[in-house]
């Protein structure tokens, strides 16, 4: 008769067998078992390698031997599936208790890849042994293998919580399972104690188990995630590699589990290539046997807490161990909690130990059974021989001896079977003592059997052996009382303090602190504020918070952000950054203005720019504050002409523009009309052939105390009352505001002071001298001013800045 053919879905079809192929993955492949914690390919290798007779103190054998075992026998899923296992188990960077003792390259931290299996070899680490050794005594269930030729262990016995000692990872279909490795003493603390109180609560057990601890050391941010996971089976774990600050440089000697030292230096290089951290001048790897050691040198002037918090933000020297509790109970997986998982392993070994002791029982029993018989034996010795002779076979002889002596079939079977020189040999008080001793054990084994506390008992001898012979000292550190909030921002790590950013032609810069500028008398030679290159002069000088962001006005009319503190250097005799390092100037881009972003945002503020024609631009100050550091376009100017100031305004007050000439204007800041970015702006003073703008000031209404400073190139300056300048339309070529001939040079600053101000003034060869506005003579008009800085022969003033003392606290821009 043909075959019946059943119809059905192909939707269910496909349902079922994909159901059925996680299952298969889950159960038999990627998921650790709660009680031995080992998936079937670790357990496979465990059970192969102890057939082989490879145990601690023996000679290793060839790793390809030990895989040809195990695939051959147990596990048919291709040699480098059971060989990569092997080299996971012998890696003490990735097992926190190796189960296998490798001899030859077993792979490295850095990611190398291990020996073929043919130069390898391996045996069992000592601790393996403790998974194994009762496996002969019935204490696990055994089935056969996938070609029924032979069987082997569904689970092995293990004195040891392997699952949470060495943890396990793994992706199946539809899930994973992270379990961190922890402390060996640990979590034989924790069981002990939980043999004693069963219902021990997680907060009891938390102060045996205190956490993670990974063989590659690190540390944990925080007990939330920890405790989260041991409470739910799911948690996110911070860790830290271990770095100090040693010599201006940043020496890393542990990195979190699980990321490759080469991935880690790999990911910082990328990051100073990037931009990102900016601050390194050199990253060596200089590990060696002894430890990991990653050196990274940095550039001079750089804060090193601060490169340390970028290094924990954007490399892998911080990262979220996902912890996922899940393992396979009876069969199926579940996600459990630290009091489930310890409660599965007591639970395993309670069986264990029962099903030991039961086949001890039977075998002392056995034993004592045929001690019996033999102490029958020796009473009736010569009967028993003279018996036997008389016997005509063996069958007549045991039946005789059976009948006679009343003795079971074993024992007189085990009687016939010892030489007769043994028989007559026996000595009836070592059989006693024997007997004695098996009858003593008997009543041990029974007592057990009988009493749970004493089982418990016993278990906890065997675990607190363990913990004698096996465990270590932590070598993770917890910092319980890390919040995410106590993590320093970039912004905590920049120093509270004013700073003064020498920028020269070439576009290098250095912004020490403005205390490394000592005060000093009018008409002094001043001191070196920054150590040019050959070939190199100074531009300008610049005061700002040391938390400012910058705008940076370039020649070829754009404005770059930058923040000042990237600038930050220790010393002031520092050559300084290339600017080029951060913003995206261009080689032959010279820094013309910087300009201070207010943190209080745009809202009501304007940008003024002058260029060197007399053009003032004028901006809503929003049109600038998204710049960036691959720049915008500032101004729409002429060919030739470029910003040579720049200023930040609340549009109700004044402007004055000073020329190299000595000439000024003074204007309401309204009559230049507002006009979007880039503009050409409008005319703000007419200029004489072979003139130029040299800087602009900006005049709020209301504060008669101001006056105004004018600086020229060999060194000359002088204060003069603003109302000596009056108010006039924008566009006219102003009045004369300071007289220059060939001594005083052409006038290279303006700046408005008050008496407890100071000024800072800069020569083209890198000195710089602090002095009190004070100091400078208050004159009319018409005057040369007086000696400011005594030069050097060739020497020139090219910048001057004013500096108000106690005000520039505060990242605002004011300066």
């Amino acid at each position: 008769m043909p075959e019946r053919i059943e119809q059905t879905y192909i939707e269910d079809e496909m349902r079922e067998s994909y159901i059925n192929y996680a299952m298969s993955v889950i159960r038999g492949r990627a998921i650790p078992d709660v009680r031995d914690g080992l998936k079937p390919v670790q357990r496979r290798i465990l059970y192969g390698m102890y057939q082989l007779g490879l145990l601690p103190g023996r000679p290793h054998k060839k790793s390809a031997r030990i895989v040809g075992e195990v695939m051959g026998k147990y596990h048919p899923h291709g040699d480098q599936a059971v060989y990569d296992t092997m080299v996971n188990m012998a890696q003490e960077f990735s097992f926190r208790y190796p189960l296998i003792d490798g001899q030859g390259n077993f792979g490295s931290i850095d990611g190398d890849e291990p020996a073929a299996m043919r130069y390898t070899e391996a045996r069992l680490a000592p601790i393996a042994e403790e998974f194994l050794a009762e496996i002969e005594e019935n204490t696990v269930d055994f089935v056969p293998n996938f070609d029924d030729t032979l069987t082997e262990p569904t689970v092995l016995p293990a004195k040891v919580p392997n699952l949470l000692i060495n943890g396990a990872w793994g992706i199946s279909v539809g899930m994973t399972t992270q379990i961190p490795p922890h402390n060996l003493a640990e979590v034989v603390d924790a069981l002990v104690y939980l043999i004693d109180k069963p219902d021990a609560s997680l907060e009891e057990l938390l102060q045996y188990i205190k956490g993670p601890d990974f063989p590659t050391g690190g540390i944990i941010l925080g007990r939330d995630g920890v405790e989260e996971a041991y409470r739910t089976g799911e948690g996110k774990i911070k860790v830290r590699g271990v770095a100090r600050i040693e010599d201006h440089s940043i020496i890393i000697s542990e990195i979190p589990f699980q990321v490759r030292k080469s991935t880690l230096v790999e990911s910082i290089a990328n990051k100073v290539r990037s931009g990102d951290i900016d601050e390194i001048s050199d990253l060596r790897d200089e590990s060696d046997r002894d430890g990991i050691r990653i050196v990274i040198e940095l550039k001079r002037g750089s804060n090193p807490q601060l490169v340390l918090q970028k290094l924990y933000k954007y490399t892998p020297l911080e990262w979220t161990f996902g912890a996922n509790f899940l393992v396979i109970v009876d069969g199926n997986p579940r996600k459990l909690a630290l009091k489930e998982l310890l409660y599965y392993f007591l639970a395993h070994r309670r069986e264990v130990v029962r099903r030991r002791t039961q086949f001890r029982l039977n075998a002392a029993q056995e034993r004592a059974h045929l001690l019996e018989g033999m102490l029958t034996a020796i009473e009736n010795r010569d009967a028993i021989v003279e018996l036997i002779s008389k016997s005509k076979d063996a069958t007549q002889a045991m039946e005789a001896l059976q009948k006679h002596y009343k003795l079971s079939e074993k024992q007189a079977d085990a009687i016939l079977k010892m030489q007769l020189r043994r028989f007559t040999a026996l000595e009836s008080t070592e059989l006693q003592e024997e007997y004695t001793e098996k009858q003593k054990a008997i009543q041990e084994y029974k007592e057990i059997l009988a009493s749970p506390q004493k089982l418990d008992q016993i278990i906890k001898e065997e675990l607190l052996a363990l913990k004698k012979n096996y465990s270590d000292p932590r070598r993770t550190q917890i910092v319980a009382d890390f919040a995410e909030s106590e993590t320093l921002s970039e912004e905590a790590l920049i120093p509270d303090t004013d700073l003064f950013i020498s920028v020269s032609v070439k576009g290098y810069a250095s912004a020490p602190k403005e205390e490394a500028y000592r005060k000093q008398q009018r008409g002094g030679k001043g001191i070196l504020v920054m150590r040019l290159r050959e070939g190199d002069a100074m531009k300008r000088v610049f005061t700002c918070h040391a938390k400012d962001e910058l705008l940076v006005f370039t020649k070829a009319h754009k404005a770059y952000k930058l923040k000042a503190y990237q600038l930050y250097s220790e010393r002031r005799d520092v050559k300084g950054e290339n600017l080029r390092n951060f913003i995206a100037m261009e080689p032959d881009e010279e820094v013309c203005a910087m300009l201070p972003l207010h943190t209080d945002g745009p809202e009501n503020r304007y940008c003024l720019m002058a260029t060197a024609q007399g053009i003032l631009n004028r901006n809503e100050y929003a049109d600038f504050y998204n710049a960036h550091t691959s720049g915008i376009l500032a101004i729409n100017a002429e060919p030739g002409d470029y910003i040579v100031d720049a200023a930040i305004s609340r549009g109700t007050g004044e402007v004055i523009l000073a020329s190299a000439q000595g000439m000024t204007i003074r204007f309401r800041e309204e009559e230049a009309r507002c006009t979007g970015r880039p503009s050409k702006g409008v005319i703000g003073m007419r200029l004489d052939e072979g003139d130029r703008v040299v800087g602009l000031v900006t005049l709020e209404p209301g504060d008669p105390e101001d006056k105004l400073l004018l600086v020229t190139e060999n060194g000359y300056g002088k204060r003069t009352p603003l109302e000596e300048f009056p108010s006039q339309g924008r566009g006219g070529k102003g009045v004369l505001g300071i007289k220059v001939d060939d001594k005083t040079g052409l006038v290279v600053a303006i700046e408005k002071v008050k008496d407890d101000d100071e000024i800072m003034v800069t020569t083209l060869n890198g000195k710089i001298i602090r002095i009190s506005a004070a100091e400078v003579r208050i004159v009319g008009r018409y005057a040369k001013g007086v000696k400011l800085i005594d030069l050097d022969e060739g020497d020139k003033v090219v910048s001057v800045v004013r500096y108000v003392p106690g005000k520039n606290g505060e990242p605002t821009g004011a300066a």
